[in-house]
């Protein structure tokens, strides 16, 4: 006959092994903590898909054909190149760039921007129009960190830094803006606006 110690032994172990395969168990046959499912959510209003980004216009002509244009100008015409942009034209190819086409009064330009070599300052804004299906010259601007832009009613405005006769290579102290409005089929100067530079 079994003491009742060796008796308790035997029910404990017994229980124990009864609780840890139970406890083995729980995991396999209980739910699964670690996935929740949740109503789908429908969106009260349509979701909007971006609208496909705008085609930007051909341009009229390739940065080519305005270089080589600019480069060949014949003599006796109205609007010519001076001999600074000239230059760099000639023995820079990279310091041409074109900006986006524009119409005005019905007609296609092509703004082309000069700028120094090695810099990003530009001296000359060439606004290239066609004749017969080639590209015409109708107005060029020089100066120094000049830009060229669209206005308002058809006009371009021409902006330029000014140098006082105190201010340092890097440092302009003054600027000009110059308007001019297409008519007639040629570009004319209109209103100048000016702030001198330092005296």
């Amino acid at each position: 006959m079994r003491s009742p110690r060796v008796t308790l032994a035997v029910w404990a172990a017994a229980v124990i092994a009864a609780v840890a395969g139970l406890c083995a168990l729980v995991p396999l046959t209980g739910p699964d903590r670690g996935l929740r499912v949740e109503a789908a959510v429908t969106p009260s209003a349509p979701v909007a898909s971006p609208e496909p980004a705008e085609e930007p216009a051909a341009a009229p002509f390739t940065l080519a054909e305005v270089r080589g244009h600019l480069l060949d100008q014949p003599a006796g015409e109205p609007v010519s190149v001076d001999a600074r942009t000239a230059e760099i034209l000639l023995y820079c190819a990279e310091c041409i760039r074109l900006e986006a086409p524009l119409t005005i009064a019905g007609e296609r330009f092509q703004i082309a921007l000069v700028t120094d070599p090695g810099t990003d300052s530009v001296v000359s804004a060439a606004v290239i129009g066609a004749r017969e299906g080639e590209p015409a010259l109708r107005l060029i601007v020089s100066g120094h960190e000049l830009s060229l832009t669209p206005g308002r009613g058809g006009t371009l405005v021409a902006q330029e830094s000014q140098y006082g006769p105190r201010d340092r290579a890097c440092c302009p102290s003054g600027w000009s803006v110059q308007i001019y409005r297409y008519h007639n089929g040629r570009f004319e100067a209109g209103q100048q606006i000016s702030q001198r530079g330092s005296e």
